[in-house]
C-alpha cells in the first residue's frame, strides 16, 4: 500500500523469533523464513531499507531460565520457567516486540508505524484508533482481508506458511495447527524430537506446552501413525498387482 500510493516509508522491520540462537535454528517455519529473506531482497530492490532483527533471548533460553523472584508461587523459585504461559506468551514480549522497541529507540521520536490491520477487522481497528503512532494503510485504502490476500498474490508476496494455516507464527506456539506441526516434523525431524522431549524435563515450573489441548507426545504419536497409514487405494493397487 505504501509503495503503490507513495506513502512515506523509510525502514521495514521484521523481528525473527529464534528457537536456538547458537545453532541458528529459527522459530519461524524455515520456508517462511526463506520467504522473508527473498522479500527483503525484493523490497531493497524497490529502494527501501530492510532490517531483520533478533532478540538476545531465544526459546530455549526462555524455557531454561531459572526463576528467582516468584512471589505468588514461591515454590517455583530455583526451577526452570518452562513453556510460555498459554494465552500470555512472554516470547511475544521478550523475543518479538522487544527488538523492535529497542530499534525504535535508536531513531528520532515521532516515528509512525504501519500495521497490517484490514478494513473489516473492526475490533482491532478500534484498539488501533487509541494509538497515535500506529496507522493501518490497509484500512485507509479500504482493503479487506481477502483484498489484502489478493494484493499479496499479485506481487508474489503470499508466504508459504499459509499452505499450513490461516495464521503466521512461531512453529512451537500452542495455537499452531496439526498441519504446521507436521511440516516442522518433516523439515526439522531432530529438532522436533528435541522439542517434544522438553515435556520430560525435570524441575520445570510450567511443564505443560498446552494446558487446553493435546500434549506434544500425543501430537507426535498422531503424526507418526498418520505417516504409516496406508491409503485404501494404495492397498487395492498392491492387491491388483
Amino acid at each position: 500500500m505504501a509503495h503503490e500510493n507513495k506513502e512515506p516509508l523509510d525502514i521495514i522491520l521484521f523481528s525473527e523469533v529464534m528457537y536456538d540462537q547458537k545453532r541458528e535454528i529459527s522459530g519461524e517455519n524455515p520456508e517462511h523464513m526463506q520467504f522473508i529473506k527473498d522479500t527483503k531482497s525484493l523490497f531493497e530492490g524497490w529502494g527501501y531499507e530492510v532490517h531483520i532483527l533478533r532478540a538476545d533471548m531465544d526459546y530455549l533460553g526462555f524455557f531454561n531460565r531459572i526463576i528467582t523472584k516468584a512471589t505468588k508461587h514461591k515454590e517455583h523459585n530455583g526451577m526452570k520457567f518452562g513453556f510460555p504461559l498459554f494465552g500470555l506468551c512472554g516470547l511475544k514480549r521478550d523475543c518479538k516486540e522487544k527488538p523492535i522497541k529497542n530499534y525504535l529507540k535508536t531513531i528520532e521520536e515521532g516515528t509512525i508505524q504501519y500495521v497490517g490491520i484490514c478494513a473489516d477487522e473492526k475490533k482491532r481497528l478500534e484498539s488501533l484508533h487509541k494509538e497515535s503512532n500506529r496507522v493501518s494503510l490497509l484500512a485507509k485504502y479500504g482493503y479487506t482481508e481477502e483484498m489484502a490476500r489478493q494484493k499479496c498474490l499479485e506481487y508474489g508476496l503470499l508466504s508459504p506458511c499459509y499452505k499450513y494455516s490461516r495464521r503466521g507464527g512461531c512453529w512451537f506456539c500452542p495455537n499452531a495447527k496439526l498441519a504446521e506441526h507436521k511440516a516442522i516434523r518433516e523439515l526439522y525431524p531432530e529438532i522436533w524430537k528435541e522439542f517434544v522431549s522438553l515435556e520430560n524435563e525435570d524441575n520445570v515450573a510450567n511443564d505443560k506446552w498446552n494446558i487446553y489441548g493435546d500434549t506434544l507426545k500425543e501430537i507426535d504419536e498422531r503424526l507418526f501413525w498418520e505417516e504409516r497409514q496406508m491409503n485404501i487405494f494404495d492397498y487395492i493397487e498392491v492387491v491388483d498387482a
